[in-house]
Parts: structure tokens; C-alpha cells; sequence
């Protein structure tokens, strides 16, 4: 099968089941968006199969909030559905639905998450519906404020954070996916630093086209070192195909190169250089409105109405409304901990055991708590 027949297929599938659980009837448009719409997306054989690799992110437009709610308590199911359905064919990853209305998409302003609003303008595509994106209000790199780029960026950090538990590579277990998980995690937070360094500078590159990137860069000024540092490291992350060419010194190289990438690109994005601990949150973060808080947790509470609660699922919904900037720092402090921590010897050292289990205990902790977070945001 080609690579096109299975994004065919996929879309089709997802289709089927929005129909089914939102009603075609109330659905004004779906779009997809994401690497698969951007044409980026990756495949890989399984046992002589090619599958499609990449997550597939798709946009639900609805007719009014009303059926926004009602969409968000089969929300979560949905995409373990769905993803459970594609898997038995076509798919390797995971689909991300995400809600929200037509007047909601076609009147965002300040306040809202620009960003997404303008990589869907520029690389979302329709796959049902009314053409909406040609409707949709245009920004310029000027528009975009300084903490949505840095909400982006501590979004796709916090994934490196959550990569890691599962990966294995604290604990010294040899698996190639959970090494390339990680590195696949630290190659796309380093991709979208190169994007906020575009925008943030104003450089007339498509910031979601990897290939014009490179091939135009030399035509402009580039103000920022870091950008050509940023391009380097992103094509010197090699991804493993054996055993043998697991190294635990490598992820730990990366992850301490990307750390350093990391604070640099939000000190630029924010104009200081203090030490994070030493700033006010919500200048890094940004501040969220009391009602975009609300709205987060409503989010998280109706998307968790079928499943299991827990009191730290209780716990997350005071939180998100009473310190929200607090989620992106807790992930911070894990992050920048996190290369120290690796097991790469059968060698024990008492110190680096604590370390590694209080780490290990705090993420645990706030798993459950913080996985809501960049889902929330889009809506």
C-alpha cells in the first residue's frame, strides 16, 4: 500500500467515527494539521508493512459550545478508539482530536493561542466540511506575543520530560524504541526552537517547512548564532536501528545540549537571562485569564468523567485554576535534572540512586496531574 492510500484510509476511519460520536449533523468542519498535513509525516515497516509513524492531529469544528461540552466527555475514548482502530492497519502512533467552534476559530485574538491558530492557517488542510481556514484571520510574526512562543516550547519540552520515564533509560534498560522515543522527543523541541527563533526574529521562512529552511536560510540575515547551532544539532540527532548503537552517552549528550539550546532560545524569546528560579512565572509563561483557566479544567473534568478519579486528578483541577504557570516549571525542573540520572554502568552510586528515585517519585507524582496540559491549551 502507498503512502497516500493510507492517509486516505486513516482519514476515512477518522471520519466514520466523529460522525458517529459528534453526528455529522453538528460537525462544520474537520481539519487536519500536524506533520501529515504539512506532508512531513513518517512511515516505517513492521514485519514487511509499511505503517505511517507520525501522530495524526485533527481539528473538530462544531456549530456552538454546547456540543463542544458534549464532544469533550467522549473526547478522551474517542481517541483511544480510533487509535485502537487505525493501529490494526495503518498506524504506529496515536490520534490527538481536539474541539472547538466556528466563531471560536474564526474570531481569535489576543488572548488565545496564536500560534496554533497560525500554523493551522498556514498548514492545516480541510478533510471534511466548510473551507475554513481560508476564513481565518491572518497574523504576521509581529502579532504573535513572546509567551506564546514559550508556551510552545515548554509544551514540547514537557514531552521530552514524559519520554523519559517511560523510555526506560533511567533505569539502564536497553531498548531501542524507548531510545529513540527520546531522541525523537529532543529532535522535535530542538525543530520548534528553530521555529520560535524564526518568528521571534521576523525571518521571511516558512517556520513548519523543515526543507525551506534550509535551502533559503543563506538569503537572509540571521540575527541569533543559535538558529545555525539549532539546525546542526537537529541533523546530527541519529536515530538507533540495533542494540549495538545504543548509547547511553549519546542521549545524555543530547539531553545536555538541549537543555542549554533550551535556556538560551527562552532567554531570547524573553529578553532576560536571569535563572529561571529567580524570575516571575508569568513572565517566562505568560498569564493565563481566569476564564481560559476555568475552561482548562471543565476541560479536564468532562474529559474525565468515564474514567477513573483519583485525588491527584482532583488535586490538578484546583491547581490549574489556582497557579497553572506552576505545571510548565515543574516540568523544567525535571528536565534540566534528567541527564545526571542515567543509568549507563551495572555500578551503583548511592547518591545518584536517591536522585534518580526522587526524581523518578516526583514525575509519578505529577503524571496524572500535568498530562492534561498541552491538549487543554488548544481548546
Amino acid at each position: 500500500m502507498s503512502h497516500p492510500e493510507i492517509i486516505e484510509n486513516c482519514k476515512k476511519i477518522i471520519i466514520k467515527y466523529l460522525f458517529d460520536v459528534i453526528g455529522q449533523e453538528n460537525i462544520v468542519s474537520i481539519i487536519l494539521y500536524g506533520s501529515v498535513a504539512r506532508n512531513e509525516e513518517s512511515y516505517k515497516y513492521l514485519d514487511g508493512k509499511l505503517y505511517l509513524e507520525s501522530d495524526l492531529d485533527v481539528l473538530v469544528v462544531v456549530k456552538n459550545r454546547t456540543i463542544v461540552i458534549k464532544s469533550w466527555i467522549n473526547l478522551k475514548r474517542l481517541c483511544d478508539t480510533v487509535s485502537d482502530e487505525l493501529r490494526k492497519n495503518w498506524l504506529l502512533s496515536y490520534v490527538n482530536i481536539s474541539v472547538t467552534t466556528e466563531n471560536r476559530l474564526l474570531h481569535a485574538g489576543p488572548g488565545m493561542n496564536m500560534m496554533f491558530h497560525h500554523h493551522l492557517k498556514h498548514n492545516g488542510k480541510v478533510i471534511f466540511g466548510k473551507e475554513l481556514i481560508g476564513m481565518m484571520p491572518s497574523y504576521e510574526y509581529k502579532d504573535i506575543p513572546a509567551r506564546d512562543l514559550s508556551k510552545m516550547l515548554f509544551g514540547r519540552m514537557s514531552n521530552v520530560v514524559r519520554t523519559i520515564p517511560l523510555s526506560g533509560i533511567i533505569e539502564g534498560k536497553k531498548n531501542i524504541h524507548g531510545y529513540n522515543s527520546v531522541l525523537k522527543s529532543i529532535r522535535k523541541l530542538t525543530l520548534f526552537m528553530i521555529r520560535a527563533i524564526i518568528i521571534k526574529d521576523g525571518i521571511p521562512l516558512n517556520p513548519w517547512n523543515l526543507i525551506d529552511i534550509k535551502t533559503k536560510k543563506s538569503l537572509y540575515q540571521i540575527k541569533n548564532s543559535i538558529f545555525e547551532d539549532l539546525l546542526k544539532s537537529y541533523d546530527d540527532i541519529k536515530l538507533s536501528d540495533s542494540k549495538e548503537d545504543y548509547s547511553t552517552d549519546e542521549i545524555k549528550r543530547c539531553l545536555v545540549r538541549v537543555i542549554n539550546q533550551f535556556n538560551s532560545t527562552i532567554a531570547i524569546l524573553t529578553g532576560v537571562n536571569d535563572p529561571f528560579v529567580a524570575l516571575p512565572k508569568k513572565l517566562i509563561i505568560g498569564h493565563f485569564p481566569f476564564t481560559r483557566r476555568l475552561e482548562h479544567s471543565i476541560y479536564i473534568f468532562l474529559t474525565n468523567v468515564r474514567t477513573r478519579w483519583t485525588i491527584g486528578l482532583f488535586k490538578f483541577i484546583i491547581f490549574a485554576i489556582l497557579r497553572p504557570e506552576d505545571i510548565s516549571l515543574r516540568f523544567y525542573e525535571l528536565f534540566v535534572c534528567s541527564p545526571n540520572l542515567i543509568k549507563s554502568t551495572d555500578e551503583e552510586n548511592p547518591v545518584v540512586y536517591q536522585q534518580r528515585q526522587s526524581w523518578l517519585k516526583q514525575y509519578n507524582k505529577s503524571l496524572q496531574r500535568w498530562k492534561y496540559d498541552v491538549a487543554a491549551m488548544q481548546h
